[in-house]
């Protein structure tokens, strides 16, 4: 079973953010439905016995989707350099490898391509 999880930074034109989050992949995903941004709405459909109401609601492009880019970062702390950045990515991995659960399947990575934007307000 894959942990499909990793330590990602991205660089927005305030500064850099750091999380560990799995399915990173999702940032390329673009929501037919704009309900599907909503995580309130998604648990509704969920208590309404719709076990995956993402099923067949989007498509994968290759270009950030700035509402998931919002979704994943939008609780991390904001840094000034790339190096505090590391930094943070580096404190989190070794937080991560000394656990019960010592699994980083991707590593630390940069998101590459938002560098020259605001960090999207939602």
């Amino acid at each position: 079973m894959s942990a499909d999880n990793g330590i990602y930074i991205l660089e927005a034109k305030d500064g850099f953010r750091v999380i560990h989050t799995q399915a990173i992949d999702n940032l390329y995903w673009w929501w037919n439905d704009e309900r599907l941004y909503d995580d309130d709405w998604v648990e509704k459909q969920k208590e309404k016995g719709i076990i995956n109401p993402y099923r067949g609601m989007g498509e994968s492009k290759n270009e950030l989707n700035p509402k998931e880019i919002y979704r994943y970062f939008r609780n991390s702390e904001v840094f000034k350099t790339k190096e505090e950045a590391f930094h943070e990515a580096d404190r989190k991995y070794q937080e991560i490898m000394k656990s019960d659960c010592p699994i980083i399947e991707y590593g630390i990575s940069f998101i590459e391509g938002w560098e020259d934007k605001e960090f999207p307000k939602y």
